[in-house]
């Protein structure tokens, strides 16, 4: 097999690896489900620290971590940070997956390449 000039997952490639990068870790996974769990409510650090048992400072990296790729939502009230998941982001990630797992087992008849290919990287 050819390596693919046109390989058409190349741009979303690069930014749902650093989804990905961001989803791979346990406390950050926790994070989530809490405040996907609770989407009228915004948490603060010290609370979500609390809540999942690592410092301050650790959450804090983890959150980070997380508004970089989009996830969270912060809002600033007073000295504070309240940080609330963006569902419409994360969804959207959802979709992105959904539809790389989907082309991912189509077979390609083109190598790859969608320069050539007459569906341009619209395969099912």
């Amino acid at each position: 097999m050819k390596k693919p000039q046109g390989f058409p997952w190349e741009g979303i490639g690069r930014e749902m690896a650093e989804v990905f990068k961001a989803l791979g870790d346990l406390n950050r996974m926790k994070i989530i489900k809490i405040l996907a769990s609770n989407p009228d409510e915004s948490i603060c650090v010290s609370e979500l620290a609390e809540m999942i048992g690592i410092t301050q400072s650790a959450t804090s990296q983890h959150i980070k971590t997380l508004k970089n790729v989009g996830i969270l939502a912060p809002r600033r009230i007073e000295n504070r940070t309240y940080y609330a998941i963006d569902a419409e982001v994360l969804r959207g990630y959802q979709v992105q997956i959904d539809d790389m797992f989907k082309k991912a087992f189509v077979r390609c008849t083109h190598s790859g390449d969608c320069h050539d290919c007459p569906q341009k990287g619209k395969c099912n």
